[in-house]
């Protein structure tokens, strides 16, 4: 028994949720998949597997995985939420397994953030201001849940962090057609939190330039980036020049692109909704 965990949120993963699913099938005590009605063969894939599958209607990022905290049935000391695209690889599967061994009440921190990298038309990112990637995924039953964000949503923790030295990977294998359509709807959603981001202060994470990599992304997402024009090209530029992304070769160069057009989208789309506003819409 490992005393974890995993909750794996899913919708129409077929083609990604094996390799997540090898990952941890092996280790984690029990292994939660939360299916948002798919239409495809991830709930057999998942049962077929011997993991347990809960079926809930999308509620949205944040609170779906808030929705599985408290309603699940979990029984370990220790909770992993892993997408769908993402595999644990074996030397963060060895320092989970180490920290839940522990007397629960011996461990003074609260959770642990993971660091990722990204696969990228299957090449590693190791630049682009995408590595590292830092995320709290690993914390203790009851002292972690998501803030109320309609996208990119972070863990507000109860306690104390500490960071882990293991990856998690991170490979859509769908094909960028999907990935594509999955930042464009992010896109959307983000425009809508930048519009509303000071009545959500209370509710997220806290923004600091000197806190952790969350806190510090977040203070430079509502403090700076608003500020700044253009912000689709100082983004490109952010991530090929000053994070090095052209050290990741052609795939570096197109990755920029793309996240950079993406910065595009939420400009313009953020444009959009203002209008819609100011005419009552």
């Amino acid at each position: 028994m490992s005393n974890i965990e995993v909750i794996i949120p899913v919708k129409n993963e077929a083609v990604n949720l094996p390799h997540a699913l090898a990952s941890v099938m092996q280790w984690a005590d029990k292994v939660w998949v939360l299916d948002s009605e798919s239409t495809d063969n991830t709930c057999e894939i998942a049962r077929e597997a011997g993991a347990e599958v809960v079926v809930q209607p999308w509620l949205g990022y944040a609170k779906q995985k808030n929705w599985a905290l408290d309603n699940l049935d979990l029984k370990a000391d220790w909770i992993f939420i892993l997408d769908a695209d993402e595999a644990i690889l074996p030397a963060l599967r060895d320092e989970l397994i180490a920290e839940a061994s522990r007397p629960v009440e011996d461990v003074k921190h609260s959770a642990c953030n993971i660091n990722r990298y990204f696969i990228f038309l299957g090449k590693r990112i190791r630049h682009c201001g995408y590595y590292p990637s830092w995320n709290v995924r690993f914390f203790k039953r009851g002292k972690a849940r998501y803030e109320e964000r309609e996208v990119h949503e972070h863990m507000v923790v109860d306690g104390s962090i500490k960071e882990l030295q293991g990856h998690m990977e991170h490979w859509d294998r769908r094909g960028l057609e999907l990935y594509m359509a999955k930042h464009n709807h992010y896109s959307t959603l983000e425009a809508k939190e930048i519009l509303q981001q000071e009545q959500n202060v209370n509710k997220t994470i806290d923004a600091r330039f000197f806190g952790n990599a969350q806190q510090r992304r977040r203070w430079i997402k509502r403090h700076v980036y608003p500020k700044l024009p253009a912000r689709w090209l100082f983004r490109f530029l952010w991530m090929y020049f000053l994070k090095l992304g052209f050290l990741d070769g052609m795939t570096g160069l197109r990755f920029c692109l793309f996240i950079s057009s993406y910065e595009l989208l939420i400009s313009l789309k953020a444009v959009e909704l203002k209008q819609e506003a100011s005419h009552g819409c």
